[in-house]
Order: structure tokens, then C-alpha cells, then sequence
């Protein structure tokens, strides 16, 4: 096994404008290049872009976003949402929606490489190293995974971390391209890809924020409309003083304002967890919101989707299906998790029966690959086709299955 895959040779740090253009050109000369962002999500609303590698020409530029702002950017984020030039990200959908965040522009030819990896029956989600060590035998020192990228000046360690972490993005890409014809599943991934081309990919969900609040699908029209209210407060609050909406206040003291709406300060200081400091700063509004809800028209109030809670016969059979998905995805070499989860699953189930709820997200397992390769086979099943289950003690594929 390799523990030095490189040396600093390979890297080269941006921190001005004139080494910038040279990297640009080094990009515009090309017509693929990996990028992967070191960014902390906990301290702000947006998270922190601390450094930006960029793999081009079998070199990596670490891009120093602290010293360089926004502006001098915006051509960086520009090839990025250039069609004629292939992306290679590892896990990228945090990195683009970044991207997307600071510069309004839709990135644009992505090649998702963890994805990849489930579709050659190298895992989902792998990691970066993880597939690096089993494709290439090279092993990637983890000493640097939690550390703070915002502080200046970075360590040697620290940047040979940043350096392998995009050093072989292009390799890894070659690699998986070649094992994705030879199946017959390049389109497959760049269809999935085409998800970070959509612009609805980026777009918050304004007003159903609430809808992932644990527990909320428990409580009532009205005390969903409170709890609904006090987490639109909860982002503004966050947004303007550039914290995560969790700073201002947690889900669990949301939860508890919404099942007991509160008619006073008191009763807010009654709730496990509010802090002093957020009680006397956040409970003049907190009430404000509180108070406007309560008054809205029943029919105004918001409402779980129905049928979001499945029944536990569609449970069942989602389960069921589950089993056979995770056979047939064994036999093809392809995570089952890229075709369907088990949430999927239970509205599969629903949709078949007639019984999908209007409302509801189209269900990829209807559509494309996923209904060629398992959705078919799934529909015949509940349907009522005969389904027989072996159990294979001595052999490599220890259950079959056969409709």
C-alpha cells in the first residue's frame, strides 16, 4: 500500500490575483478539471469557504478564498457553470450548492464520482480514500479531517491534505468512465448528474422548513401553523445575524412552542433549554408570531400531505420490496440506495395501488433506468405475482429470488 501519494510539487497555493489568471488558464486550456471545497457549515448561515482545490493538469491549486474575495472568483464560478468543461467532484452536492449560493450561477457538466462508484459495485455513499484505497491501492492520511480551515497560516499538514484530496479526482474519474461503459451505465450517472443542473436544486424550500422539524407531523392544522410561523421567524433571525437557524433556537424548543403555544414571556421560560439571553431577546416576537398564527383561518392553517404517513400494510410490503431490491442490486452490482430508499419504496407501494398522494414529488422509481431495471419487476409483485425466496447457505449469493 502507498502512504505518500505525492509531493508538494503537486500543489501550488493561490493567494493573489496574477497566480489566479495563471490558474485560470491552466483551466481554460482544459477540458476537465476537479474541484473540492474545505468550507464550516456550523458558524454562519452560509457556510465559510475556507480553501478551494482545484485539480487541473495533474496539479492542484489550493485557492485561498480568505485572501481573494468573491469578486476576483467569479471566473472561477463561471467555469464551473460552463457546459463544455466536465467537473469532477467527490460527494459534491454540499460543494455546488456553495458554488450556487455565491455566485447565482447553475453549475453545469458534473461528474459525481461517490456516485459513480454505486453504480460499479464499489459501495454507497464511499468515501474519497475509501475508494482511492481500493482502486488505487493509496492511502490518505485522515489527520486533517476535522480541522479548522479558517485559520491562517495553513500547516504543512494541512495543505498535503488539501493537495490529496484533489489530486486524483481525475484518475479516479478515468477509472470509474471506463467501469460505468463496460456495464452499460455511463448515461445512468449523467442522468443522476443532470440533478445539479436543475435550478430547482438550489432553491430552499421557503415555508417548509417546519415539515423537518421531528415530530411535527403529530401535531394538529393550527399548532402546525405555530410551528410553521416561529421557524420563518427562526430563518430571518438566522440570516440576519449570519448564524445556522439551529443557533437561534433548536428544533426541540420549537417543537415544545408549537405544541404549547405560549400567551406570555413566562411561559416561554417555562420550556426546557430557552437560555436567558434568548428569552430576553427573541420572546417579543417569538409571541408576535405565536399570536398571528393562532389567528389565521382554520383553512388557511398548513396540513400534513396525506398519506405521509404510510399504513402499516404499505409498510409491510415496502419492506418486502426492499428485500428483493437489495438481491437483484447484489446480483447487478449497483448500491440499492441509488435506485430506491425505503421512504421511496412505501410511496412506490401507494402509487401502484392508486393511492399516491396528488401533492407528492414524482417517484424516479417510475421513470427511466430505475422503472427498467427494478420498477417493472416491483410492480408485477404487487400486483400478486408468485414470489419464491431461496436461501443459498453455501453459496456466494446466499438468498435468490424468482417471480
Amino acid at each position: 500500500m502507498t502512504d505518500k501519494v505525492h509531493s508538494q510539487s503537486s500543489g501550488k497555493l493561490i493567494d493573489n490575483a496574477a497566480d489566479l489568471k495563471e490558474m485560470l488558464g491552466s483551466i481554460e486550456r482544459s477540458s476537465i478539471f476537479g474541484i473540492d471545497l474545505e468550507f464550516i457549515p456550523e458558524r454562519s448561515y452560509y457556510p465559510l469557504i475556507c480553501l478551494i482545490q482545484v485539480a487541473v493538469d495533474k496539479k492542484v491549486y489550493l485557492v485561498d478564498p480568505i485572501e481573494l474575495d468573491n469578486g476576483h472568483l467569479n471566473e472561477l464560478w463561471q467555469y464551473v457553470a460552463d457546459a463544455s468543461k466536465i467537473k469532477v467532484l467527490h460527494a459534491g452536492s454540499q460543494d455546488l450548492a456553495i458554488i450556487n449560493q455565491k455566485s447565482s450561477l447553475i453549475p453545469r457538466n458534473i461528474f459525481d464520482t461517490q456516485l459513480a462508484a454505486g453504480f460499479v459495485g464499489l459501495g454507497y455513499p464511499a468515501g474519497y480514500g475509501k475508494l482511492l484505497n481500493s482502486i488505487f491501492d493509496l492511502s490518505l492520511s485522515k489527520t486533517e479531517s476535522f480541522t479548522d480551515w479558517s485559520l491562517r497560516p495553513l500547516t504543512p499538514s494541512q495543505i498535503d491534505y488539501a493537495i490529496d484530496d484533489a489530486l486524483h479526482l481525475i484518475d479516479l474519474y478515468q477509472n470509474l468512465r471506463n467501469r460505468l461503459e463496460k456495464r452499460e451505465r455511463l448515461d445512468w450517472v449523467l442522468e443522476e448528474c443532470k440533478q445539479y443542473e436543475d435550478p430547482s436544486y438550489y432553491e430552499k424550500e421557503s415555508g417548509r422548513e417546519f415539515m423537518k422539524v421531528k415530530g411535527a407531523q403529530s401535531l394538529t392544522r393550527r399548532k402546525l401553523a405555530v410551528l410553521q410561523s416561529i421557524c420563518l421567524w427562526r430563518d430571518q433571525e438566522a440570516r440576519r445575524i449570519d448564524k445556522p437557524p439551529r443557533f437561534v433556537l433548536s428544533d426541540n424548543i420549537i417543537l415544545e412552542l408549537a405544541k404549547k403555544p405560549p400567551q406570555s414571556q413566562s411561559d416561554i421560560g417555562r420550556i426546557r433549554g430557552i437560555k436567558e439571553g434568548q428569552l430576553a431577546g427573541y420572546s417579543k416576537n417569538i409571541l408576535k408570531v405565536v399570536s398571528e398564527a393562532l389567528a389565521m383561518k382554520e383553512s388557511e392553517c398548513p396540513q400534513w400531505p396525506s398519506g405521509k404517513v404510510p399504513s402499516k400494510a404499505d409498510v409491510l410490503i415496502a419492506d418486502v420490496l426492499y428485500t428483493v431490491l437489495k438481491v437483484r442490486s447484489q446480483e447487478i452490482e449497483i448500491a440499492p440506495e441509488l435506485i430506491a430508499t425505503r421512504d421511496e419504496l412505501q410511496r412506490f407501494v401507494r402509487a401502484v395501488k392508486g393511492a399516491q398522494e396528488a401533492d407528492s414529488e414524482p417517484l424516479q422509481l417510475l421513470e427511466g433506468w430505475r422503472y427498467r431495471l427494478a420498477g417493472t419487476e416491483l410492480e408485477r409483485i404487487i400486483g400478486g405475482a408468485p414470489l419464491t425466496i431461496k436461501i443459498n447457505s453455501s453459496s456466494q449469493d446466499p438468498i435468490s429470488i424468482n417471480l
